[in-house]
């Protein structure tokens, strides 16, 4: 197994272990077992299980990252009803992201409870819409307008998630702009 593919395996194997173990009680040991490389080959690649955990929240925050800098930019450029309607587009490429790692969400945010992930998405979606009601009129108390909006979208994904992520992408766009625009509710 080439080095690349060795580190996928690890991750790919943390995953697995997370939809049926704790992450406090995974194991070294359980993670080369499932993955199929040598202790060794672990410590190659990662420290301890802390940073390999550290390693598969970062790439997932940093795409989400992207996205809501996406969504910040298609407020400033275009006008308001091409972005509303690109907006839908944003949330269509969260969902079907979700989706794709429906294992490593469905584990982390159901079954794991894990702070640091939830804390980063709420922080980067505040930053995100703070940025995004900069460009538009002003709104009264918009601070907590983007609590109860974030609030309101993690209770959507969440409800998601635990029902086994039955509805496609597309209707899950729709259902979040819907309650983020208060249209069709």
């Amino acid at each position: 197994m080439n080095r690349g593919n060795a580190r996928l395996a690890i991750i790919k194997a943390m995953v697995s272990l997370l939809e049926v173990e704790k992450f406090e009680y995974i194991t070294i040991k359980q993670i080369c077992a499932e993955s199929r490389v040598h202790r060794s080959t672990f410590y190659a690649h990662f420290e301890d299980k802390y940073q390999l955990m550290d390693t598969i929240q970062a790439y997932h925050m940093k795409r989400y990252h992207k996205l809501m800098l996406y969504t910040k930019n298609l407020i400033e450029t275009y006008p308001l009803d091409v972005a509303k309607q690109r907006l839908i587009q944003v949330f269509r490429v969260l969902f079907t992201y979700m989706q794709r790692f429906k294992k490593y969400f469905i584990s982390l945010v159901l079954t794991q409870s894990q702070y640091r992930l939830v804390r980063d998405y709420i922080q980067f979606t505040k930053e995100g819409y703070s940025s995004i009601l900069e460009v538009l009129p002003p709104l009264k108390d918009s601070k907590y307008f983007i609590d109860y909006t974030i609030g309101g979208q993690l209770a959507i994904i969440y409800s998601w998630l635990s029902g086994g992520c039955k509805e496609d992408s597309e209707a899950m766009a729709q259902i979040l702009f819907n309650n983020i625009i208060k249209v069709n509710r």
